[in-house]
This record gives C-alpha cells, structure tokens and sequence, in this order.
C-alpha cells in the first residue's frame, strides 16, 4: 500500500471560503504530482464522501461550490480540468481498512493523547500524509509522533511521518517521489502496463515499443535508463502541452535532468535513403514520421523518438539495438 497518500481529513476545515480558496490550489498542486508518482488517495473514514466533489472545505463550502465559481476565472481554467480530470478516474479514493493493525498500533500527536487513524495509516504503510494548509502545524514536512504497539517493549516510541501540504513540502520529498515512481516501473512490463497512468502526455507505439517492453530480454542497466529517459521526457511533454515550452530541444530534456545523451541523426543517415527508412514510423493516426531524434542508452541501444509540434505530443517510436549506421 506503499503506493498511496492518506488523506488527512483532519486538517480541515479551513476557518473561511477565501481561504480554502487559496488552501485547495496547494492541495491541487499536491495531488498533481503525487499522481505523476503513481500514488492514489486512500481514505480511513468510511463515512467520508467517495467524491473529491463532496469534500467540505470550510462551513457549508464544497469543492463542488469551488468548481462552480473557478468555472467561471479564465486563470482558474487549467486547475477546473485538472479537477474534473480527477473525477473521471474512477475510483479517485481507495479505502484502507485499519482494524487489522489498529488493535496493535495506536499513533499520535506529542500534544494529544489518543491516537489518529490517519496517522496509523500513514506510518503502517510507510506512505504520506496528504494536508491541507489550515494551520501551520500542517504544512510541516515531517510530523512527529508517538507509536503505541501493543506487544514491543517498550509499548511507546517516538517515529516520524512524511507529510504533504504545499509546493515547499513537495520539494523536500521530490526525491523519495521520484523513488517511489520509479518502484512501479521497475521491470519492463511495469513500464508497458502502467503507460497510461504514469506516461498520459507520451504515446508509445504499440507495434515496436508494446513487442520490445514485452519481451525484454537486455540487460537491466539499458532498461533503467531507458526508464528515466521516458520519465524526463513525460515531464517536458507536461510542461510543453501547458505552455512552459513553446518548442522541442534537446537543451530542454537535459535542463530536466536527462543524464543520457540526446541528438538528432547525421549527415550520412539523412543522406542514405535506406538507412533514414529505418527510422521511419507509422503513427497510430496514420501518419509516417521521420523519428531520428534518440536517447544514446548503454550497450548501444537507442530510444528513439518523435515531436510532434502540432499536438505537443511526445511519440516514442523504437527501443532496441542501434539501427543501421
């Protein structure tokens, strides 16, 4: 259960509208790269609205009551999609039962002394706590707690729970998010499977890519770059589509991090009219691209790939063993 945040209901609500306004952008901003991390939503309270629609931010404002103002704020336009996006992957939340370890453990805050659920859910599953920023308390990256655990001695010790509230918190934990993406995509299949969850803004061809992640047999180095190269370029493909990027460069996948090389073919194979058809593929549109740009991955292999300008699309086209020189 390692794969999701838990959601902590008890940070709300906030004290006004206006500042659940500001407070349900940064939760916003949460979700969105929590989901780029394959985590889900998961709840502790039954009893708690299985819609995000249905979550009261403050006294008598919902999220739904957000969505029917910010429809109507050009600058809110991206974060309304964002929402409704969210609400089409069913189900958003997926609901943890605690009566299997909460007669076990109990977990707490230094300053109270009963236990939380979320708190259990969160430190059980070694995962994130997911707050709002009602009260500075809550914004803390870290969180301090007490564990009671029934049959060790002694019964009461002090651990540490990661938590999740803004773009600061974000940054301290960007690395164990990247790990912890990284953990769902650790074979080649994973990588095949979960395509459309942890690559939305890629499309990998199915014919070449779908047989080569199927039936991978290189080694496992030449896969794990291949993997932070697909991951780097998800991330400018994001941030191309939402306007970050007016345009492809290479200087831009190795600005995000891409510690493999990038280049576009030479002289010699545009000039070789059978080596070019090599790297020549038909997209799932019909159209046939010249995919000569190429991630350089150890043992030789290449993953190559297609930018498309019109639909700021990153098309992924062959993985495999250097094409003809």
């Amino acid at each position: 259960m390692s794969n999701g945040i838990v959601l902590n209901h008890h940070s709300l609500p906030f004290a006004s509208k206006e500042d659940a306004d500001e407070g349900l952008l940064a939760f916003f901003t949460v979700l969105k790269v929590c989901r780029t991390a394959g985590l889900k939503i998961l709840l502790v309270d039954e009893d708690q609205d299985k819609s995000l629609m249905g979550l009261e931010l403050a006294n008598g404002y919902f999220v739904r009551n957000w969505l029917a103002s910010a429809s109507k704020v050009a600058e809110l336009a991206d974060w309304c999609r964002f929402l409704k996006s969210l609400e089409t992957k069913q189900p958003l939340f997926e609901t943890v039962d605690t009566e299997s370890f909460g007669d076990v453990f109990e977990v707490g805050l230094p300053w109270e002394t009963s236990g939380k659920p979320v708190l259990l859910a969160a430190f059980y599953f070694k995962t994130f706590l997911a707050s709002f920023t009602t009260f500075a308390a809550w914004t803390n990256s870290h969180f301090k707690v007490w564990v009671f655990e029934l049959d060790a001695i002694p019964e009461q010790r002090d651990e540490t729970i990661l938590n999740l509230s803004d773009s600061a918190s974000l940054g301290v934990h960007g690395e164990e998010l990247k790990q912890r993406r990284n953990a769902l995509l650790i074979s080649a299949k994973d990588i095949w499977l979960k395509r459309a969850d942890l690559f939305p803004h890629l499309t990998l061809l199915s014919n070449q890519i779908g047989t080569s992640l199927q039936g991978w047999s290189a080694r496992q180095d030449v896969l794990i770059k291949a993997r932070d190269a697909l991951n780097v370029l998800e991330s400018f493909s994001e941030k191309w589509l939402s306007g970050e990027y007016v345009d492809y460069r290479h200087e831009y996948l190795r600005d995000l991090g891409l510690a493999a090389e990038v280049s576009g073919e030479s002289d010699s194979v545009h000039n070789a009219p059978k080596k070019k058809k090599e790297r020549i593929f038909w997209l799932d549109d019909g159209r046939q691209v010249y995919c000569e740009n190429h991630v350089k991955l150890p043992d030789g292999y290449r993953l190559h790939f297609y930018a498309d300008a019109v639909n700021q699309r990153i098309y992924v086209a062959y993985l495999g063993p250097h094409l003809t020189l």
